[in-house]
């Protein structure tokens, strides 16, 4: 989500003087001024050009725009940009892959295409897109180079489409997988949050009733647009600038905390305990302590809400979830998603001033059934505020889009045991020295029952490397410490590297008072929090 700069007062001066001025001068000179382009910031834009003698005259009027097209995304973006240029026949050339301010080199790029070629109608639109949405290498496919540079999460990210030919993949023909595979280009768009429009240049109406439906659906379905240029090409320079222009702005939000109103960052804490996510065995609703059922199908239920403060507009897009031990620091990544697991997705709507509660099966939930949960909404309307990096913690901090609900419910028998993990990392670029904090924000069960922590060997002997340094614990056993504090303990300085987490096994063992108990472990990192667990333990009553 980025935040629309409003214009200095000077500006708006300026402008209100100028507007009485021709206002002033009478009807023959009063002709409107054109409003300003709205910002789009940052930008990664993606020319996918088909390249086939037939397109002799789109490719001249894309040459002749393409200065004033590489301006409008310096401007729109406040000249954080990048571009990509591909262009397509049967096969597939990468021209240039994106890279910032690269506006010189696919200008040139552009400048350089020659129509001629292609061995008939249809060509590989649904692979070149294939190409560009889902960044593919060359390996195995009839493709230059790869396509290997990921787009941005903060990015508006946006794909033109320019051809005159239905989709036919590698094989120069078109039939019912043609066009299945590119419904499901539009459908990958949408999930990844980038935006196709295209221009259909109809240089013979022989197929424009089958390509029409096909390139307006790549638009409808990524809220993309869609132009038919003339058919000697004229036009589809004005297509692409319309479409850079069309920089719509939605911000759907998921809280970190009840009281969070979806500004960005959000320093607040616990960041990790997100009320908007849980987990329920079945499509209706739950209370908020289920804990999911393993071995069977669940549904993960994620709250999105809408107006968040940067802009009010009905909002599109994928709501994205993903799971892994509970635990402290973990690591991100874009592709391999790093320490997260990925369970599943569903493309909705959100309307403005209300709330649309996303509900993602889950089936079957692993055993055994302790994990914690993200969920990232991807949007093309919606681009994260902050650009995502390897720490979970650091993105969910700062973006609205992103929530981390890391809360596990227990049930155990007085005087019975119940397990339970808190995995410890590092998704930092160096070494540190990490603190595990234990505290109960509401009734504690140390005092009638028991907390007790298993380090492993391999944490355990970290841990003692630095002087084995502790607050309200006690050793019970060989790597396993006991916490005797019901307010607070730690165990400070476990020094972890970059890339490393270590999973501790916990064991809760009730006390004779039944009831509902809470504690919180915490890592933290310089005294910051990092990613934390809440567990409730519920003693039962036998």
């Amino acid at each position: 989500m980025h935040r629309f700069r409003r214009p200095a007062l000077a500006a708006l001066a300026a402008v209100a003087l100028a507007t009485s001025a021709l206002q002033a001068t009478g009807p023959a000179a009063a002709a409107p001024l054109p409003p300003a382009p709205r910002k789009c910031g940052p930008m990664d834009v993606a020319f996918v050009v088909d390249d086939t003698g037939s397109m002799g005259g789109a490719i001249a009027n894309l040459k002749t725009g393409i200065n004033q097209i590489a301006q409008e995304v310096e401007n729109l973006s406040g000249f954080d940009y990048r571009l990509g240029l591909v262009r397509f026949k049967d096969d597939i050339t990468v021209v240039q892959n994106f890279a910032p301010g690269n506006k010189n080199a696919v200008t040139a790029g552009v400048n350089a295409l020659v129509a001629g070629g292609g061995g008939g109608e249809p060509e590989a639109s649904d692979e070149a897109l294939n190409t560009v949405v889902n960044n593919l290498p060359a390996a195995g496919r009839p493709q230059n180079a790869d396509f290997g540079v990921g787009w941005r999460s903060n990015a508006t990210k946006l794909t033109v489409l320019i051809t005159d030919a239905r989709p036919g993949g590698f094989d120069d023909n078109y039939d019912n997988g043609d066009l299945a595979n590119a419904g499901l280009r539009a459908n990958q768009a949408l999930a990844n949050g980038i935006k196709i429009s295209s221009v259909h240049v109809p240089t013979s109406t022989v197929y424009t009733n089958p390509i029409v439906p096909i390139m307006q659906n790549y638009a409808t379905t990524t809220g993309g647009l869609f132009t038919q240029a003339q058919p000697n090409g004229s036009g589809v320079s004005a297509a692409v600038i319309d479409f850079l222009r069309d920089c719509k702005r939605t911000d759907v939000f998921i809280r970190d905390q009840a009281a969070d109103n979806g500004v960005e960052p959000n320093g607040n804490t616990p960041f990790w305990n997100s009320p908007d996510i849980k987990v329920c065995p079945g499509l209706a609703d739950c209370g908020p302590g289920i804990q999911p059922v393993v071995n069977a199908l669940n549904y993960i239920h994620v709250r999105l809400n809408n107006p968040g403060p940067y802009a009010n507009a009905d909002a599109s897009g994928t709501l994205k979830v993903y799971r892994t031990t509970p635990g402290g620091s973990t690591n991100w990544h874009p592709v391999t998603n790093g320490d997260w697991t990925f369970i599943g997705e569903q493309s909705l709507s959100v309307p403005t001033g209300g709330t649309t509660v996303a509900k993602i099966p889950w089936n079957p939930v692993p055993g055994p059934g302790h994990f914690c949960l993200l969920a990232r909404w991807v949007s093309a309307s919606d681009p994260m505020g902050y650009p995502e990096t390897s720490d979970t913690a650091l993105n969910t901090q700062r973006n609205n889009n992103i929530a981390w609900r890391n809360f596990q419910t227990i049930r155990v028998k007085p005087h019975g045991p119940g397990k339970s993990w808190f995995a410890v990392g590092n998704a930092t670029e160096r070494p540190i020295k990490t603190d595990l904090l234990i505290t109960s924000p509401q009734r504690p069960l140390v005092g009638t029952g028991r907390v007790i922590i298993d380090l492993g060997p391999r944490l355990f002997e970290l841990w003692r490397s630095t002087g084995a340094q502790s607050e309200g614990v006690r050793q019970v056993g060989e790597t396993q410490v006991e916490v005797a504090d019901p307010k607070r303990a730690v165990l400070r300085g476990l020094p972890i590297n970059p890339g490393e987490r270590f999973t501790t096994e916990l064991t809760f063992v009730g006390g004779a008072e039944p009831g509902d108990f809470v504690q919180h472990i915490v890592q933290l990192s310089e005294g910051h929090d990092i990613g934390g667990v809440g567990y409730n333990i519920t003693v039962t009553k036998q």
